[in-house]
C-alpha cells in the first residue's frame, strides 16, 4: 500500500461511517498481483452486534454482472453461443416482444453484455423474503409483486422508473443503456443452452474452479451474513433478486478479491483467467465495446460486464453495486497488478466508498 493512501485509512473510514450511519465496512487491497491487506470494521447486524469479519457475506448486487460475463465467455470458449449471432437464436422459454420499430436480430450476447442492445432500461424491483419465490422470466414479463413503498421511494430518488415487461425500446448498437432486463436475457439464454439453473452453472463453472469457497447465490441469513440498513442506520428488508445474473451473488470480501485478482495476470506469472476462462476471453470482456457513463467530465466505456477507464493513466476496469442498504466496488488496474474491493451494508455508503476508491486510484495510477 502507498504509504501516502494507507496513513489513517482506518481512521477516515472509521469517521465516514459514523457520519453515513453506515454499519459495516470491509476493504480488500491488491497489490503487486496478491492479496496485500484486508480490513474489517463494524458491525454486519446492528440488532445482534455481530461484528464484520473476513468471512462476512455481503450482496453485490451489481457486481454480479461481471460473472454472468464470464459465464456467456465460457460458453462462447464452447462454441455453444456466438456473441455476435442474435440472442434469440438462443432463447427457447421467453423472447422479448415482436418491434415494428427495430431487428431483434440486431439485440446480441455482446450488445447485451455492453448495455447497447436497446432491452428497457428499467430496473427490476427485488421481492420481500416471505413473498411466494419469482422467476427471471416472472420479471422480464413483469409479473412481479407490487414494489414496497420503500422500493418506489427508493427508485424516485434515484430517478429511476420501475419495471415493466422487457422489451427492445431503442435503437441496438446505437448508445449505452444500462439494463438489467438485458441481463436477465442473458441469464435464460445460459440457462436455455446448457440446461443447467444459471446459479448450480455459474457456481460450478466459474466460482469454485477460482477458489470463491463461500460466494453463493441463496440468500444468506443468520451468523456470518451481513444484512442491508437504510440511511438512518435502521435494518432493511434484505429482497430477494429473481435476476441473479445482474445482481443475485453474495460474497465476502475474500472471494471478491479472489474473482478481481483473476482478472489479471497472477503473481507468478498465471494467465488472466486463472484456466477457467482464456486470457483472450479476459482481454475481450476488458475491451472498449462502445461508450457508457459520463461522470461530470469522466467518460466510461463498456467492456463485456465491466466499465472501463482509460483517461490520464492505464487501464482501469470496475464496477460497483447498490440497491437498499447494500454497496460494493472493485476497481483493479490489471497492467500494475493493483486493486481495491469494498463491501459495505448502509444506504448511504457511496459517500463512503467513492472517495476512497478515488484516492486510491490517484495513489496507484
Amino acid at each position: 500500500m502507498t504509504a501516502e493512501f494507507g496513513e489513517g485509512l482506518d481512521d477516515r473510514i472509521r469517521s465516514q461511517m459514523e457520519a453515513l450511519r453506515v454499519p459495516g465496512c470491509a476493504l480488500a487491497l491488491i497489490e503487486n498481483r496478491r492479496l496485500a491487506d484486508v480490513r474489517v470494521h463494524g458491525l454486519a447486524n446492528r440488532e445482534t452486534a455481530e461484528a464484520v469479519t473476513e468471512e462476512t457475506l455481503f450482496s453485490l448486487q451489481s457486481i454480479s454482472k461481471p460473472f454472468a460475463a464470464w459465464a456467456v465467455m465460457k460458453l462462447v470458449e464452447a462454441g455453444r453461443v456466438d456473441l455476435d449471432a442474435p440472442v434469440g437464436r438462443y432463447l427457447r422459454r421467453w423472447s422479448p416482444p415482436p418491434s415494428e420499430d427495430y431487428d431483434l436480430d440486431l439485440v446480441t450476447p455482446r450488445r447485451l453484455l455492453s448495455h447497447h442492445a436497446g432491452i428497457t432500461e428499467r430496473g427490476f424491483h427485488g421481492v420481500e423474503p416471505d413473498k411466494p419465490p419469482h422467476t427471471v422470466i416472472d420479471a422480464l414479463r413483469g409479473e412481479l409483486p407490487p414494489p414496497t413503498l420503500e422500493f418506489v421511494r427508493h427508485y424516485e430518488y434515484w430517478k429511476l422508473e420501475l419495471d415493466e415487461p422487457a422489451w427492445v425500446a431503442h435503437p441496438p448498437g446505437e448508445a449505452w443503456l444500462y439494463s438489467n432486463p438485458g441481463f436477465a436475457m442473458l441469464e435464460v439464454m445460459i440457462e436455455d443452452v446448457t440446461g443447467d439453473d444459471y446459479a448450480e452453472f455459474v457456481t460450478r463453472e466459474i466460482l469454485r474452479p477460482l477458489g470463491m469457497a463461500r460466494a453463493t447465490y441463496a440468500p444468506p441469513s443468520g451468523p456470518g451474513a451481513a444484512v442491508p440498513h437504510g440511511g438512518t442506520g435502521e435494518r432493511c428488508i434484505d429482497y430477494r433478486w429473481p435476476c441473479r445474473a445482474a445482481a443475485g451473488l453474495y460474497a465476502d470480501i475474500l472471494d471478491l478479491a479472489t474473482f478481481a485478482m483473476a482478472g489479471m495476470t497472477g503473481p507468478a506469472g498465471e494467465p488472466p483467467g486463472r484456466g477457467v476462462v482464456t486470457p483472450a476471453s479476459i482481454a475481450s470482456m476488458h475491451s472498449s465495446h462502445g461508450l457508457a457513463d459520463q461522470s461530470g467530465d469522466v467518460q466510461f466505456e463498456a467492456g463485456l460486464g465491466h466499465l472501463l477507464l482509460t483517461t490520464d493513466g492505464p487501464l482501469n476496469v470496475h464496477h460497483s453495486g447498490g440497491t437498499i442498504g447494500w454497496r460494493s466496488i472493485f476497481s483493479i488496474f490489471p497492467a500494475t497488478g493493483d486493486g481495491i474491493c469494498m463491501l459495505m451494508n448502509g444506504e448511504a455508503a457511496n459517500d463512503l466508498w467513492v472517495p476512497i476508491v478515488r484516492e486510491w486510484r490517484s495513489a496507484v495510477s
